[in-house]
């Protein structure tokens, strides 16, 4: 049968990707809506639709089309030149949104394409990335057995290979950028085209925060070490998960020397013990905590202090004003949050705490026996067949979580349900706290509710990966899908942007 349109996807694929949440507000506004169409169904091509990616700004997006033999990219509908293959972990949108390039086969060479336009043709390329400011574009090119690193499209030195993930690492300031290579059976990390020391291994360099440090793990023999801006630490058995302060200041990592772990920070090693996890600052750099298994037993260690002992402990998390912290941890079956120091009621399991915006507020999901719970400050908020992850307002008043009923959904907003769907999704709070806006399904049918109000636009769902975002303090926009029905089990799809305005 000739397909009528080029869209052509199971009907299953339109919902993938969304879980379900939604939310009421207690004014009612009037809720005006805009379809902005991006990508319609064009005759000579049929899209490959778990290709779709959207831009970080969820404004445009970006697809891999098929015609005959030949792969094309479509960008917000318009279609590029054509291949004969598309790799498929692209396209790719720079962070700012405004650029898009991907990696595409003609013939037995490969190119990326930025912009539209291509470079350089080599035996293969990675996926190409993004500086953090957008403005520079890197990839490994390989030709023969050589590989090389091509920067904004001019090669740098050739070597005998490099390792490809996590290793194209830019700076937060995008000024500089490293990388490690293959050299004589050695290992080196490149930093803006400059080689630093051999060593038989090294693994993947990463920058501080303010731009101006560079560190990664080396290993000489059978010992391993941190090099800090080309200075080696001391040695150790193994060199573990590293991390800066926010303020660039310390630095610290997890290592092993003779069967213990320690924390190293700014070179100062802490107590031994069997195990320890990630290092974590606070906000202002001035504490550090990790938690360390002793024997049987875990506990955590904060500004070098030994915390109480517990049979587990999950998670830690620091308020923004780094003034607080909260603590999960299990004394034989069961769980309590430690806040600031005091136990905060006891429950089956604990899960995923956090402040608010202020500090002044905290939360954490918790289940008793078979049902779940929002903590809230302390209190011990209604029992429901499953609740997520808290959301707060950036002005910290309001906090709304989801939760299932049976079958169906509600989101709590400050402790009072909205009505029940049969899912929903992407809430989102506006920038000044009055408004929130969030996509909801009845009868298979998908829209937004904005401060309570559903929109009369309806969907087939939304694009997965995509978010509902607010412009400005009253418009927000969403990538939609729009279905037209082919046959039974085939459609169709329209992707728009529904631009919405809370008045």
């Amino acid at each position: 049968m000739k397909r009528k349109a080029a869209y052509t996807i199971l009907v299953s694929l339109v919902f993938c990707g969304l879980a379900p949440m939604t939310i009421t507000a207690e004014d009612k506004a009037a809720l005006r809506e805009e379809i902005i169409r991006l990508v319609e169904p064009v005759e000579k091509y049929q899209i490959i639709f778990e290709s779709f990616v959207p831009s970080p700004d969820s404004q445009h997006v970006a697809c891999v089309a098929r015609s005959g033999k030949k792969f094309v990219v479509m960008h917000d509908g318009k279609a590029q030149k054509e291949y004969h293959s598309i790799a498929k972990e692209t396209p790719v949108f720079s962070p700012d949104s405004q650029h898009m390039a991907y990696k595409a086969q003609e013939g037995i060479k490969w190119v990326v394409v930025r912009d539209g336009k291509e470079e350089e043709r080599f035996d293969n390329v990675s996926v190409p990335e993004y500086s953090p400011d957008s403005k520079h574009l890197a990839y490994v090119a390989q030709n023969g057995k050589k590989q090389q690193v091509v920067f904004d499209g001019k090669k740098h030195k050739a070597y005998e290979g490099i390792p490809l993930k996590h290793n194209l690492v830019f700076s937060p300031d995008s000024q500089h950028f490293a990388y490690s290579v293959l050299k004589g059976g050695k290992m080196v990390v490149v930093m803006d085209g400059k080689e630093g020391k051999e060593y038989d291994q090294v693994s993947f360099p990463i920058f501080s925060p303010d731009s101006k440090h560079m560190v990664y793990p080396a290993r000489r023999g059978d010992k391993w070490f941190v090099v800090k801006d080309g200075e080696e630490g001391p040695e150790y058995d193994l060199v573990g998960v590293f991390r800066f302060s926010p303020d660039s200041s310390r630095f610290a990592y997890t290592a092993k020397i003779g069967g213990k772990a320690v924390m190293v920070d700014n070179g100062k090693e802490g107590p031994k013990f069997t195990d320890i996890a990630m290092p974590m600052f606070s906000p202002d750099s001035k504490h550090m905590a990790y938690l360390a298994i002793d024997g049987d037993k875990m506990l955590m260690v904060m500004d070098g202090n030994k915390g109480k002992k517990y049979d587990e402990i999950n998670d830690l998390a620091f308020s923004p004003d780094s003034a607080r912290y909260l603590l999960t941890v299990r004394s034989g079956k069961d769980w309590t949050a430690i806040v600031d120091g005091k136990e905060a009621g006891r429950y089956t399991n604990i899960f995923l705490p956090g402040f608010s915006p202020d500090s002044k507020h905290y939360s954490f999901m918790a289940r008793k026996g078979d049902k779940w719970l929002m903590v809230y400050d302390g209190k011990d908020g209604t029992l429901y067949d499953f609740v997520t992850l808290a959301q707060f307002s950036r002005d910290s008043n309001h906090y709304a979580f989801m939760a299932k009923k049976g079958e169906k959904w509600v989101v709590v907003k400050d402790g009072r349900e909205s009505q029940e769907y049969d899912g929903v999704a992407l809430p989102m709070f506006s920038p000044d706290s009055r408004h929130f806006a969030f996509a909801a399904v009845r009868d298979n049918a998908w829209f937004v509710v904005a401060d309570g109000v559903e929109g009369n636009e309806r969907f087939a769902g939304f694009l997965k990966g995509t978010a509902l975002l607010f412009e400005t303090d009253d418009v927000f926009h969403i990538l939609g899908l729009q279905l037209n029905m082919v046959s039974p089990t085939e459609a169709s799809m329209n992707i728009v942007k529904l631009k919405g305005e809370i008045k």
